[in-house]
């Protein structure tokens, strides 16, 4: 098992060269999302990669073993950094999975052009040879017909089993790209920050060093922890960012909007994108029922003040997606929401 640690390296470092080729160049294919899906498909048990890094830790000395958890963490943390600056979104999956599926499309349309063509001739020699009984004729006239008509006959039905071939392939290639149409990058990520998690207990230097930092920062911590209270956790609010980020906000790092959303000093803006405020509304009224009376008001007020929204229009729109009559995307948002609020009871 602990063979497992070693493999996740290269294969993080496959998935790192993946992300980085979608930021710089766009770059994206079918190949490379099959790669993400059966990642995460593979590796996604917590519990599987935590007795992997005890046994490892069990069986190799420290030298090593933190040679390699480190090695590992590196490629992680490549990992996170990447998919925070250009979530792959899923529209993007679909795209490639569609592509995939089409690829023979112009195979088809030239092939089907050519046997149809062999068609008509074969239909012409058939009634020809099937009719010749039915007037006088030669022998040697029903021997040409014959032959003729086996000659249309043989071109057709090679035509016909390329064709065959095509739509035999068009449909494998259905069957395996409906297999990995769910985009799984954002369950990457979010397996990611578990694994951090786990790693941060297996590598005591990375601890000493940051009890070391602690005593140095206590002053600027006592100073700044009323304003960095947490509302709100990262295994929330990764949900919501990947749900809602580029749909009702402008598009924002997970990092940048956890801190927008826990009001902590932040450079970049959370920013509503346009006519998405009632939605918005929607989902600040959710977010400020999971908190306990002593935060609600307190809370609300300010995010809706970094939010540009007047407490009015909050108290008159926030209702609106779960209304008698709501709209199609006000009830689809409402639906998504509802089941990402019941996941993280």
């Amino acid at each position: 098992m602990a063979g497992e640690i070693n493999k996740l390296i290269p294969l993080y470092g496959e998935l790192n060269r993946i992300y980085s080729d979608f930021i710089v160049n766009r770059a994206f294919s079918f190949d490379k999302q099959k790669f993400i899906t059966d990642f995460y498909r593979k590796y996604n048990d917590t519990k599987t990669f935590e007795s992997a890094i005890l046994e490892l830790v069990l069986d190799k000395h420290k030298e090593q073993y933190t040679l390699i958890l480190n090695s590992l963490k590196i490629e992680i943390e490549k990992n996170i950094r990447a998919y925070e600056t250009r979530p792959l979104k899923d529209d993007t999956v679909k795209r490639v999975c569609f592509q995939y599926i089409d690829r023979h499309n112009s195979a088809i349309r030239d092939q089907l052009e050519s046997t149809t063509k062999l068609h008509e001739p074969l239909n012409d020699a058939y009634h020809r040879y099937d009719f010749i009984g039915f007037r006088e004729h030669t022998d040697e006239e029903e021997i040409q017909a014959e032959k003729e008509y086996e000659r249309c006959k043989a071109e057709y039905d090679k035509e016909k089993k390329e064709l065959d071939k095509l739509y035999e392939l068009q449909k494998q290639d259905r069957k395996e790209a409906f297999q990995y149409t769910e985009n799984l990058s954002g369950d990457v990520y979010r397996l990611s920050l578990l694994f951090m998690e786990i790693l941060k207990k297996y590598l005591p230097d990375d601890v000493e060093e940051k009890q070391q930092e602690e005593p140095a920062k206590q002053d600027e911590v006592q100073e700044t922890s009323e304003e960095e209270h947490e509302y709100f956790d990262m295994k929330l609010l990764s949900f919501i960012h990947k749900s809602c980020v580029g749909e009702q906000f402008e598009n924002i790092t997970a990092p940048d909007f956890y801190a927008n959303i826990n009001l902590h000093p932040c450079k970049n803006r959370l920013k509503i994108k346009a006519r998405e405020k009632i939605r918005v509304c929607y989902l600040i009224f959710l977010m400020s029922e999971k908190l306990s009376k002593q935060y609600r008001d307190e809370w609300r007020d300010k995010i809706l003040k970094l939010l540009d929204i007047d407490e009015n229009y909050y108290r008159s729109k926030y209702k609106e997606p779960v209304s008698d009559f709501p709209s199609d995307s006000n009830q689809k948002f409402a639906k998504e929401m509802k089941c990402i609020f019941n996941l993280n009871k």
